[in-house]
């Protein structure tokens, strides 16, 4: 046999052992562990047991400072947020993920007014009865680049953006007189996200993003601060508990309506993740 044959031979019998061997290799070595890391599409469901604490100072159109006051002690709202929540990851490439948060929480209280206070352009005196509703409404868009990704864990910083609207009312029972406050638009935070696979079917994550930036007369702030341990009882499905801690301010000077806004959520979640 020609040398030339010989060598074109011998280099497909050893390409064909290779891909023999690597195929038996693929055969024998493991799947990935399903997890948080490995996950590509999660949509995860929850149930909130949430506390509220609200602050508010609600400015005239002339500038008269508003009363200082909580809501919750001060205008009967209640201070508990139970409610669904829902969240939504999608994995871009390997390290970048973005995560869809929706939170949206509305209150009613009614009470009479221990004290006189000043709510926008209308006074409220001691022994009014004060029908007011607080509302909340946020969305948020998340992105992190993991610079740090492992079989184990995974670490990441990026950007989210939060698009909120506020608005509080405050109504004297059985009249027209009625004060109104509203604020919306964009904010944006910078972001921490990690996540440590305890073994194959525990995992925790911890993430936490804050900016406070001022712009003009505007002044907004952000905090969030999540920490969860899920189990993994199917590939594609978990089970968890997460404590969350959030604190949503904003505070508009120059303006009509002015005044600040400040909420500040905690509370445990109980939930299922579904992922792919």
């Amino acid at each position: 046999m020609p040398w030339s044959r010989r060598a074109t031979l011998l280099l497909v019998l050893m390409l064909l052992a290779s891909a023999l061997t690597a195929r038996a290799d693929d055969a024998t070595t493991p799947p990935s562990i399903p997890s948080p890391i490995t996950d590509h599409l999660a949509l995860t469901a929850g149930f909130y047991w949430g506390h509220v604490n609200t602050f508010g100072q609600f400015n005239s159109g002339a500038g008269t400072p508003g009363t200082t006051l909580t809501a919750e002690r001060d205008l009967g709202l209640t201070d508990q947020v139970y409610q669904p929540r829902i969240e939504i990851m999608f994995r871009l490439r390997q390290r970048g993920r973005l995560r869809v948060n929706f939170f949206d929480v509305r209150r009613n209280g009614e009470k009479q007014l221990d004290r006189t206070i000043q709510f926008g352009d209308q006074t409220f005196v001691a022994n009014d009865t004060v029908l007011s509703t607080i509302y909340w409404r946020q969305m948020d868009l998340t992105y992190t680049y993991s610079f740090l990704r492992g079989d184990r864990y995974e670490l990441g910083a990026g950007l989210g953006v939060h698009l909120l609207e506020a608005q509080a009312t405050a109504v004297i029972a059985g009249t027209s007189e009625r004060a109104d406050y509203s604020q919306a638009g964009p904010f944006a935070t910078i972001a921490l996200d990690g996540t440590y696979l305890i073994d194959r079917h525990w995992a925790f994550s911890a993430r936490a993003q804050y900016l406070r930036l001022t712009v003009g007369s505007f002044t907004g702030q952000l905090d969030d601060y999540h920490a969860d341990l899920q189990y993994r009882w199917r590939r594609n499905m978990a089970f968890g508990v997460s404590y969350d801690y959030a604190q949503d301010e904003v505070d508009a000077r120059n303006s009509d309506p002015s005044g600040i806004l400040r909420l500040t959520f905690t509370g445990p979640q109980l939930f299922v993740r579904v992922s792919y």
